[in-house]
């Protein structure tokens, strides 16, 4: 996802406030988490609860250790771009939004306070934040592949509802969850015997199906512009 933001950046003509060596340091910063994984099993067994209690801390603190910087530097150059291209326009739209999935879903992780929806609300936000920028860069990649037949404009709305649908998704979840509806049951077990309960769900499952709209939109559109490339290739030969 940094890597997409990087190279998004470029494609939308942001110049951003880090040179390259600031940016590789981030990246390595982002790497002293993974390097702590072997402590977590030489200081705990894995049926020990402070093994369990080490990841999550790793999960909530140490995956932000690189992100937030580099999110806060694009998100200041974001706001200071005026695009002037619809190819421009799809790669700013792509990062905007995988910002603000990432950072929503980031920022669910601390709410989790018991074994409810609010957990996949957290993780849901950050994977999608994670997939919008690498849909915006598949976008981006085709057109250098010479795939020039990417409709950039229609792209741009995809991004938009693909990322509208995701959260009004997690937004329901953490709604149901603060009710206390718990994650991985199913039935009466879920105990929607509430309006509020039932109507975050409802939002949930909205905001899922406008997700599969959007997802749907984006492989129309990347088929769309690989088989008119093939086409013109066919024709010209």
């Amino acid at each position: 996802m940094m890597v997409a933001w990087l190279w998004l950046s470029s494609s939308a003509g942001i110049s951003l406030p880090l040179s390259p060596r600031v940016a590789l340091f981030l990246f390595g910063v982002g790497l002293l988490s993974i390097f702590m994984t072997p402590l977590v099993y030489y200081a705990y067994d894995v049926t020990d609860i402070g093994h369990r209690q080490m990841f999550t801390m790793l999960m909530s603190f140490g995956g932000s250790l690189a992100v937030f910087p580099l999110s806060m530097a694009v998100l200041f150059a974001l706001f200071q771009k005026r695009v002037d291209s619809p190819k421009e326009s799809s790669a700013y739209a792509a990062i905007l939004t995988s910002l603000l999935l990432f950072g929503v879903g980031g920022f669910m992780g601390f709410m989790i306070d018991g074994n409810n929806v609010k957990i996949p609300a957290h993780y849901h936000g950050c994977i999608v934040g994670v997939t919008l920028a690498l849909m915006g860069l598949s976008y981006q990649i085709l057109h250098a592949l010479g795939f020039d037949r990417v409709n950039f404009k229609l792209s741009k709305i995809q991004l938009w509802i693909y990322a509208s649908g995701q959260f009004l998704h997690i937004f329901g979840l953490v709604w149901s969850g603060g009710y206390g509806v718990e994650r991985k049951v199913a039935g009466t077990a879920q105990g929607l015997d509430s309006i509020e309960r039932i109507a975050g769900m409802g939002v949930m499952g909205i905001g899922g199906l406008l997700s599969a709209i959007g997802g749907f939109m984006f492989i129309v559109i990347v088929l769309k512009a690989m088989i008119n490339k093939r086409d013109e290739s066919v024709q010209s030969a």
